[in-house]
């Protein structure tokens, strides 16, 4: 067995060679063959000057990939995919909060039932206290959205080679590595893991940049947006439907409406309900078009050594 670390550098100038040096001392240990694809998705630091260090010194155990520029971090590990040559890949940050011994844990879960994913399930998240609480809520809106979507999906991956390389063919407007793998396969599971203190640098993920990430992720995978609107509109047009059959009958009954009221409460009642149910429909169509026709490059890579 051969196993594929795949790692997307950003903030790694300080941790990555210590990660290194970590996952040897485990795959050594464990008489497990490997190697380990360093990602550049060109950070604002010095980590394409340690990876290339890193490669002279482990010829034989290491890819670095430097992209064009930046990708984002989905992006970059679906790069690395490309070049895996192990039976399995394995997904970690750069920052050492994933524990390379922990792979032992994934790589037990997945001999149990045959899995193509199994994730890694934090017992402890180690990151500040506005960032648990802020991708806490994200994560539970996004599970919602994608119900195909593990619900326990991290960062620490564990993926067959063979599942792994079919998200290299996908192309779409935005790239959610998890979604893309709730698409390919049902054969999840998990394992619960440990999560280390960030040695150094600091996180890519402003609340921002989590907020952009989530609403890019409704909008590219999940159609709840669409079927919202939808349901909405049907409400809307059964409560104008019962109101204007009330206005009717009280106007023969009673004639105790002004003068144009009726007929002008149906006219708004069922103009804007008919005007919701096409925006919904047209939605429907546009989210398909948008999964099927873009055609954006993922990542291009500048070198490879």
């Amino acid at each position: 067995m051969k196993i594929s670390v795949v790692i997307p550098v950003y903030h790694g100038e300080q941790t990555i060679e210590e990660l290194y040096n970590q996952l040897q001392s485990f795959f050594q240990r464990e008489a497990i063959d490997f190697e380990v694809i360093f990602v550049w998705d060109c950070g604002p630091d010095d980590s394409w000057q340690v990876i290339s260090k890193l490669k002279s010194q482990h010829p034989d155990r290491i890819t670095g990939i430097r992209l064009s520029r930046n990708f984002g971090q989905h992006n970059a590990i679906i790069c690395g995919f490309e070049l895996a040559k192990g039976d399995f890949v394995v997904t970690m940050d750069e920052d050492l909060q994933h524990s390379p011994a922990d792979i032992k844990l994934l790589l037990g879960e997945q001999a149990k039932g045959n899995f193509d994913v199994v994730y890694g399930k934090y017992e402890t998240r180690q990151h500040k206290r506005y960032r648990n609480v802020t991708s806490g809520m994200l994560k539970k809106l996004i599970s919602v959205g994608i119900p195909d979507l593990h619900p326990e999906y991290s960062a620490f991956r564990l993926i067959k080679v063979t599942i792994a390389r079919s998200c290299t063919e996908m192309s779409n407007s935005y790239t959610f590595l998890d979604g893309y793998l709730s698409w390919i396969t049902k054969s999840f599971s998990y394992t619960t893991v440990s999560h280390q203190q960030r040695v150094a640098g600091k996180s890519a993920y402003s609340f921002k940049k989590l907020l952009d990430h989530s609403i890019n992720i409704f909008v590219t995978f999940s159609n709840m947006p669409i079927r919202l609107l939808t349901g909405t509109a049907i409400i809307v047009f059964m409560i104008s439907l019962v109101y204007s059959v009330y206005v009717v009958i009280r106007e023969l009954i009673y004639d105790d409406f002004a003068a144009g009221f009726p007929s002008l409460i149906i006219a708004i009642g069922f103009g804007v309900s008919l005007m919701l149910l096409g925006l919904g429909v047209v939605g429907e169509y546009v989210y398909r078009i948008n999964l099927k026709t873009t055609k954006k490059p993922n990542y291009l890579k500048q070198e490879v050594i």
